[in-house]
Order: C-alpha cells, then structure tokens, then sequence
C-alpha cells in the first residue's frame, strides 16, 4: 500500500506507523497522538481544508 499524509500536518506517514482515528463512521490517519487531538479538538477545521 502507498503512504498517507496526515490529515493535520500533511506529514506523509509510512504505512503501518499511522495513529488511526474514525470519525463518523470513517478512519482518518494522523502522523502522531499531537495531530490526532488537535484533529479532535476542532474536526470541521481540518476537514474543511481538506475539502477546499
């Protein structure tokens, strides 16, 4: 499988080394447990980004 970017730091993350989290209902991949809070604490910010 190829690498993921983080979806908080766009830090591409070697397969296997992701800190996973799902969010309604589909799993997202951060670089670290910091990204994954962050994420967490202010989801519609980085998803968002990622939308535009």
């Amino acid at each position: 499988m190829a690498d993921k970017t983080c979806l908080v730091c766009t830090k591409v993350i070697a397969e296997g080394k992701e800190m996973k989290w799902n969010h309604e209902g589909k799993w997202l991949v951060f670089d670290d447990m910091g990204c994954r809070n962050r994420f967490i604490g202010n989801p519609k910010k980085y998803l968002e980004a990622t939308a535009s």
